[in-house]
């Protein structure tokens, strides 16, 4: 298995393993959000592949077999990101035929030290239930704070 960053020649196999991704964390997608997902995607990464998103893959014969995303973004300066650049890990994913063999773990690993070269100040992510012990392995920590998650659906 080849462990690589991602390229524009895999946006076809990214865009497959994100929909496989949502639908193993969300347990289904409906039509309608699998075609706004293939639609949106593929110009998505187009456009910002390899600059504020970083891909990380593995791969064996042609086919990506795990999948990890990271934004990097900026923001202003605050007490836990003195120089405003952070990361958020996104769709870590690998096939079930290939789980357990450490394959998410090298992924990750590889994005976090991506990470540490950009000169981001932490990388964070939402874990799921089954992707929990690995980050807690990697040595994330959970995170408490005063402050509750709110969203504003348009």
């Amino acid at each position: 298995m080849v462990f690589r960053t991602a390229e524009q020649k895999d946006i076809e196999q990214l865009v497959t393993m994100r929909v496989s991704y949502l639908i193993a964390d969300w347990g289904y997608l409906t039509p309608e959000q699998t075609a706004a997902v293939e639609s949106q995607l593929p110009e998505y990464l187009k456009k910002h592949l390899g600059t504020d998103l970083m891909g990380y893959v593995a791969e064996e014969d042609g086919q990506l077999m795990g999948t990890v995303l990271m934004l990097v973004q900026e923001k202003p300066a605050g007490p836990t990101a003195l120089n405003g650049k952070t990361g958020t890990l996104m769709n870590v994913y690998t096939k079930s035929e290939c789980r357990g063999q450490g394959v998410g773990a090298k992924l990750v690993k590889m994005a976090l030290e991506d990470a540490r070269q950009k000169g981001l100040c932490h990388v964070d992510l939402q874990a799921t239930n089954q992707g929990k012990k690995l980050y807690e392995y990697l040595g994330f920590l959970r995170q408490d704070t005063h402050y509750t998650p709110m969203v504003f659906e348009l």
